[in-house]
């Protein structure tokens, strides 16, 4: 009995752990969902820009086309759980290219109007024929103040200070906010920075640093379905600054 009730325990946590959520790619249509969340409404600077490369070919890049929502008070995703799922629609939402922000690493460029808590982007789907033999992604950063990645709905990585309801704290990154490269884009020589890719709770990524991060994926020719397996609900990710 007590064999049985520990399994039972085993397999409620394997089951209620995003941790042991597998990352799949598909080989048409993989989704990237970035959110980019301010230490406070009022911080001076806010933005992302990430580079995704698989087996030396670059997936999604500085300038790829995004859509986006700049969330405000007045103006805001209070209550929306599914805005990182690939069946979510997005068409009310803004055209632009990425990095999108103000102040900061932006193309497009938003306003500063003291009262922004996060800009929620996510990009134009991308191919991968080889994805059946291709077993890990390798994602590269520069942002502030924090970050949560999403691949075709399963949490890839975030950022420390960043923390929503019902969702795991990974202490990935830095403990405080991080500061980006500061270069606004379109630039070039952004990933010729200086990489931090440091895991310790209560350290802080050096400003100026690109964050260089590589993870293990699996090959799912269903990963990308609109009502697909891999759908989560995440809880609010609404930023409360």
């Amino acid at each position: 009995m007590k064999l049985f009730l520990s399994l039972c325990i085993i397999a409620t946590l394997l089951i209620a752990s995003p941790g042991f959520a597998q990352i799949s790619l598909g080989t048409t249509g993989n989704l990237l969902a970035v959110g980019n969340y301010n230490v406070s409404q009022g911080s001076s600077d806010l933005g992302t820009v990430v580079q995704l490369e698989a087996n030396g070919t670059i997936l999604v890049d500085e300038g790829n086309p995004v859509k986006f929502f700049f969330n405000q008070s007045d103006k805001n995703l209070e209550g929306v759980t599914d805005w990182m799922l690939s069946g979510y629609n997005d068409s009310d939402w803004e055209n632009g290219v990425s990095g999108v922000g103000y102040n900061s690493i932006q193309t497009t460029s938003v306003l500063d109007t003291d009262d922004q808590g996060a800009i929620y982007t996510r990009y134009e789907r991308f191919n991968l024929p080889n994805a059946s033999a291709t077993s890990s992604l390798t994602i590269r950063i520069d942002y502030d103040d924090g970050v949560i990645v999403w691949l075709n709905e399963v949490e890839v990585l975030r950022a420390n200070m960043v923390t929503a309801e019902a969702v795991p704290n990974w202490n990935w990154g830095s403990s405080e906010n991080h500061e980006s490269t500061n270069q606004p884009g379109p630039d070039p020589t952004r990933w010729a920075a200086p990489v931090s890719n440091l895991f310790g709770v209560g350290e802080d990524n050096p400003e100026n640093t690109i964050i260089d991060y590589t993870f293990d994926v699996v090959f799912d020719p269903t990963a990308v379905e609109p009502a697909g397996k891999l759908t989560t609900s995440w809880g609010s990710i609404k930023a409360n600054y």
